[in-house]
């Protein structure tokens, strides 16, 4: 049985008149009496007398106009209360980030949020290094509501799993290798990956997906030349599972490898004897909020479409006026 068929047999019990029924539902006539006929079936029995002059309800129609009235409303009021629910935003958030993405570009698109919705009061934290790669396990762990992540590749493809929502890619930043200001590539203006293949790189991460991985820090360059990485990972070349960016940014400095990282990096943590160098085979990385299916709600929603927003005003902005 569907809700329509209830509600062609509400209206048309309350109507008894078959062309009014059809116009208060704006159906045909004969579509309301097909509908009828099918409930009948169902049921197995008659629900309304019809004569010529007049149609009224049978014992049984009547009888089944009673739990139909109360169902359908109690289902309508389930649905109005559910919607209610979706469309309110929550009088809280919690909002992950990366040091590495830009105190300035993250706290503009949390205010921009805050400004739409004032209500709702963010609490902004930083995540650990370990996040960005894989911010799943913190995000199934209710560490944080929404992760602003990341993404290589360019899109927001590469974190994308059954039970993660990739929002809208907010900004997206050049590649780069960090190398000590006395390396060889520290004075080129750009590298390809094949410029990389007599250098060693920072292991990212063993414990990472493979695909973010490798999207992050490739094993091969595009023409096949294998690119070597530490043995050990960031991880255990700190002996330290929580990780912070100068972690990263010491262990470069300290000629254990290159890191492979975004192109903005030393804007937001700067460090002393560091260079970064463009690299122009690798696409970009994209800025993107994540989080998780179960839990998504109008809330999450709503901060997505403000920061995408927010991050279109941003990059509007820093176009040169050209006259």
């Amino acid at each position: 049985m569907e809700l329509r068929e209830v509600e062609v047999f509400l209206a048309l019990a309350e109507e008894l008149h078959f062309g009014r029924a059809a116009t208060r539902l704006r159906l045909t006539q004969g579509r309301v009496s097909q509908t009828i006929r099918a409930l009948e079936t169902e049921i197995g029995g008659a629900l309304f007398e019809r004569t010529n002059r007049q149609v009224s309800l049978t014992p049984l129609g009547a009888r089944f106009r009673v739990g139909a009235q109360r169902g359908y409303e109690e289902l309508h009021r389930a649905l109005r209360d559910c919607r209610a629910a979706a469309r309110n935003i929550t009088s809280q958030l919690r909002v992950g980030y990366l040091p590495s993405m830009g105190n300035d570009v993250v706290t503009r698109i949390v205010g921009a949020f805050e400004r739409r919705h004032p209500e709702c009061h963010v609490y902004l934290h930083t995540l650990h290094l370990r996040h960005s790669l894989d911010p799943e396990p913190a995000l199934l762990a209710g560490e944080t509501d929404i992760a602003l992540c990341w993404s290589p590749g360019g899109d927001g493809r590469a974190l994308e799993t059954p039970r993660l929502v990739v929002g809208p890619v907010l900004e997206q930043v050049p590649r780069a290798v960090l190398v000590p200001d006395d390396h060889p590539l520290a004075k080129r203006g750009s590298v390809t990956l094949d410029d990389l293949a007599d250098c060693v790189l920072l292991n990212p991460s063993k414990s990472a997906p493979v695909q973010q991985r490798e999207l992050w820090s490739p094993p091969v360059t595009p023409s096949g030349r294998p690119l070597r990485h530490t043995g050990e990972d960031i991880v255990g070349l700190t002996n330290r599972a929580e990780l912070t960016a100068d972690d990263v940014l010491t262990l470069v400095a300290r000629g254990h490898g290159l890191h492979l990282t975004v192109a903005t990096l030393l804007e937001h943590i700067p460090f002393r004897g560091l260079t970064l160098v463009p690299v122009t085979d690798l696409p970009p990385m994209a800025l993107v909020p994540v989080w998780t299916a179960s839990t998504e709600n109008a809330t999450f929603r709503a901060f997505a479409q403000a920061a995408a927003e927010a991050a279109k005003a941003m990059q509007h902005n820093r176009k040169p006026n050209i006259s």
